[in-house]
This record gives structure tokens, C-alpha cells and sequence, in this order.
């Protein structure tokens, strides 16, 4: 059975989480040029944060996002972190859509999120279950 409010709260923490990290992104990647400015022998390794912020940050939202979903929903949790999952990263596909095309790494991007996703609903029930 899919429970609407957990679906509800997953969504909103995934779309609340995900504007706070594009905010944070955008901060690393002003640094990241003035660190290159400054630095331009390092920017092989300067170019790589940004990268590592996005990635990180994308995926500890998805988790939130399932955790949240699976606190709320208490039963078949895969099941609601799962569309939680495809809602907000098929929203998040759907925006970085460049031309209409699709491309490898967002189908990637795609399937990770909503992996990690049901990752974070995983993690609520194995800790549930210690408890």
C-alpha cells in the first residue's frame, strides 16, 4: 500500500534538500575559480571539488529522501522510497535535459538516485530493527 503523506514528505525533503546543495554548489564552484586564479598549478586538482560536492550531495539528499519516506510510511518501505525515488530523479532528469536529448550520464544519475534512495529506506529499517 503506498502511504500519500510519506510519499508527500520524501518528495518535499528531496526538493527542500536538493535547492539547499544547488546553493552550496554554486558557492564551491565561485571558490573553485578564484582557487584557480590564484593557484593554477593545482588546478587539475582544484577542478575536481565541485564534482565531488555535486555527487556527494546528491546523494546524501536521495538518502534523506528514502529515510524520511521509510520513517513515515513504517510499511513497505521499499516500495515508497522507490517512487520517491523516481519522482525527484526523474524531476531532476527532466530539468537537466539539455536539447532533449539524454544522455549516458544522466540515465546513470537517474538510476543512482534512485538507489540511493531506497538505500536510505534500507538504512531506516536496519536501524530500526537494532533499536
Amino acid at each position: 500500500m503506498i502511504n500519500w503523506k510519506a510519499l508527500s514528505a520524501g518528495i518535499a525533503v528531496v526538493i527542500v534538500l536538493g535547492l539547499i546543495m544547488q546553493l552550496a554548489f554554486t558557492s564551491v564552484i565561485v571558490r573553485q575559480m578564484e582557487l584557480n586564479r590564484n593557484y593554477p598549478d593545482y588546478s587539475g586538482v582544484i577542478n575536481t571539488l565541485p564534482y565531488l560536492v555535486g555527487f556527494g550531495g546528491y546523494f546524501v539528499v536521495m538518502v534523506a529522501g528514502g529515510f524520511v519516506t521509510a520513517s513515515i510510511a513504517l510499511n513497505r518501505v521499499v516500495l515508497n522510497a522507490s517512487i520517491v525515488g523516481v519522482a525527484t530523479a526523474g524531476l531532476s532528469l527532466w530539468f537537466s535535459i539539455s536539447k532533449g536529448e539524454i544522455n549516458l550520464m544522466s540515465l546513470i544519475f537517474f538510476a543512482l538516485g534512485v538507489v540511493f534512495c531506497i538505500a536510505g529506506a534500507l538504512f531506516w529499517r536496519m536501524r530500526r530493527s537494532s533499536s
